[in-house]
């Protein structure tokens, strides 16, 4: 599958560990444990405003996650769809905040799959944007600094771990889309920037990305069954739909868009583990997008470690 010339340098020689630097919400001294081991869920609901914030010391953005466990930034909010239908999914009220850890836990089943989910906030090290600089498919003026000009931009992680829990095999079908807002909020969150709605925005995808206009939304991993602009009764419908050209959807403030879909046929207890990122502010600068999309949440979970080893 072909990217787009803008982004085509973005895969070429990353290095996966040790080019983020995570600082942390709550305090390093806890121990940390595995990111795919999720805490057990504790009851709630969203009319008892059992809400969630991530964000990183020394920025103020965050990020809520809803108590349908969605990820509102103000921009907009990362939404979860699963089974053949897309259905939204929902944490039936079940969030809960790892005691002492940066990181929100939660969990569900839908069709004998369980869904785990581990969310937490990072910050892309300035190191890793010189190193999607250095691999410019374009060069730069003369004389520029490679090095200058770099902010360090907050992102954050979602892991989604699914499991066929059932004792036959099962097809997980998992999707991704965004939407502007719920219904049922109201305000948006602490410390956030956000923008207006605006029914003129051109959304577009490339092969790891979808973006308005030309900002990045989110980043999704590699391995998905289709893309959709809108959301489709089923996943499995022909789709119509040219996603590499820029687009105007028309969609309502509540309307998900930027659909991505994934399907597999899962063995009893066999897991499948899927990446997705939000820069909690979007970014047009192709470097970043370049970094971010090349993170690796095993790097930000060993750079855990080291920074609460640090602080003993």
């Amino acid at each position: 599958m072909h990217r787009s010339i803008l982004f085509g340098f973005r895969r070429a020689g990353f290095i996966a560990a040790g080019i983020f630097a995570v600082l942390l919400v709550n305090s390093l001294r806890a121990q940390t444990t595995s990111l795919s081991t999720a805490a057990p869920s504790q009851p709630a609901s969203w009319f008892n405003a059992q809400t969630s914030e991530i964000g990183l010391a020394g920025f103020e953005d965050t990020t809520e996650i809803t108590p349908d466990g969605y990820l509102r930034n103000g921009f907009g909010e990362l939404m979860f769809f699963a089974g053949a239908e897309l259905v939204p999914t929902s944490a039936n009220g079940k969030i809960v905040t790892k005691n002492g850890l940066p990181i929100v836990h939660y969990e569900f089943e839908r069709d004998g799959i369980t869904y785990r989910f581990s969310i937490f906030a990072g910050k892309i090290d300035k190191s890793a944007i010189i190193i999607a600089r250095q691999h410019a498919k374009f060069p730069f003026m003369p004389g520029f600094d490679i090095t200058s000009n770099i902010y360090e931009p907050q992102v954050d992680f979602i892991r989604v771990d699914i499991t066929n829990a059932a004792h036959e095999p099962r097809r997980a079908v998992f999707a991704t889309g965004v939407r502007y807002q719920d219904p049922n909020a109201t305000g948006t969150p602490h410390g956030k920037d956000g923008e207006a709605f605006n029914r003129g925005w051109m959304n577009y995808f490339d092969d790891a990305n979808f973006y308005r206009f030309n900002r990045d939304l989110y980043s999704f991993p590699a391995g998905f069954a289709d893309r959709s602009f809108t959301l489709r009764k089923n996943w499995s419908e022909p789709n119509p739909q040219y996603v590499l050209v820029e687009t105007h959807v028309d969609a309502g403030p509540t309307t998900p868009i930027g659909i991505v879909t994934y399907a597999r046929q899962l063995n009893p207890g066999e897991m499948w583990t899927l990446d997705f990122k939000i820069p909690v502010i979007p970014t047009a600068d192709p470097f970043v997008i370049a970094a971010i999309d090349d993170a690796s949440l095993e790097a930000i979970e060993a750079q855990v470690h080291s920074e609460a080893a640090a602080q003993h």
